[in-house]
């Protein structure tokens, strides 16, 4: 009874954080708005880094870094030093649609590295899923690049983000027995926070003030606020602790709630247009992305 509440819990909180992700995507844009796509990331870990010390100290959280250190450094270069990286840069060069229906396509690549790291062995109908899903994302990119609005150095960069959380996600549940949630989540907000203020630091050489002059502006405020306190700290808890308890094809699956909760918000929030293309693309996508993970394989949990 006790195992199937976490379970539930455990999908409850993989199903939150997804949607904290969507809105991620108009905050960055907005931001990027502001500031430099590092100036963006720096801020927010600075942000992130403060919030969850602030948590630890007033509820007094024991956090013990007893375990492999170099697999914990592994999981936070993974996420977030490359992920962040990728997907800041892919926005700046795409749009949030956009990069939130590439991002959606991280259940697939679970499932391709499944095959190869986890021996989990697809049906023929997920192959034809995944290939429905790759489609669509062809289709968004060629529609957008006749916009010109999509360009082909951002989609890379946003298939290095995919990439980069698949890794992220594997490591995370690997070493799920040796570090607590909020250790990971610490862990990744620190290595976050000395990487990314270091890296801007140098963009900015002959103005490091630009990193706190940033928060002059309230519409970036408020935005680094939701990308350190909430899309940070409060998504990669609840991200990690179901890490802990689910197997990683499971926690990623509601990776296209973030692709619908992203256009969604990008349309109305930020004038993005939707053209009948991209609508068919999107449902291209997330239906692809659920035929993988709902037609008939048994995911092995990783150990």
């Amino acid at each position: 009874m006790m195992r199937r509440r976490t379970i539930i819990l455990a999908t409850i909180a993989a199903l939150a954080a997804q949607v904290i992700f969507g809105f991620s995507f108009m905050f960055t844009k907005v931001a990027i708005g502001y500031a430099s796509p590092m100036t963006v990331i720096a801020n927010r870990y600075m942000v992130a880094f403060l919030a969850i010390t602030v948590v630890i100290i007033a509820f007094k959280i024991k956090i013990r870094f007893d375990g492999n250190m170099r697999k914990l450094i592994l999981m936070s270069c993974f996420q977030p030093i490359l992920y962040f990286v990728f997907e800041t840069y892919g926005i700046e060069m795409t749009t949030s649609a956009f990069s939130s229906v590439m991002i959606s396509l991280i259940p697939v690549a679970s499932m391709i590295c499944g095959i190869f790291m986890l021996k989990e062995i697809p049906t023929p109908m997920q192959y034809v899923f995944t290939v429905l899903s790759v489609v669509g994302v062809v289709i968004m990119a060629v529609t957008g690049s006749a916009e010109g609005v999509v360009t082909p150095i951002g989609i890379l960069f946003l298939l290095g983000a995919v990439i980069s959380s698949v890794g992220y996600n594997i490591m995370s549940r690997k070493i799920s027995d040796e570090f607590t949630a909020f250790e990971r989540t610490y862990a990744m907000m620190i290595i976050g926070m000395i990487f990314f203020v270091t890296v801007a630091l140098l963009e900015n050489i002959h103005n490091p003030l630009s990193l706190i002059t940033s928060f002059s502006e309230s519409g970036n405020v408020a935005a680094v606020i939701y990308l350190g306190v909430i899309s940070s700290v409060v998504a990669f808890l609840l991200l990690n602790y179901a890490n802990t308890h689910l197997p990683v094809a499971k926690t990623t699956v509601f990776s296209n709630i973030t692709t619908a909760v992203s256009v969604i918000a990008g349309a109305v929030y930020l004038k993005e247009e939707l053209s009948a293309k991209t609508i068919i693309a999107v449902m291209m996508i997330v239906v692809g992305v659920w035929g993988v993970q709902l037609i008939g394989i048994k995911w092995r949990e990783i150990k």
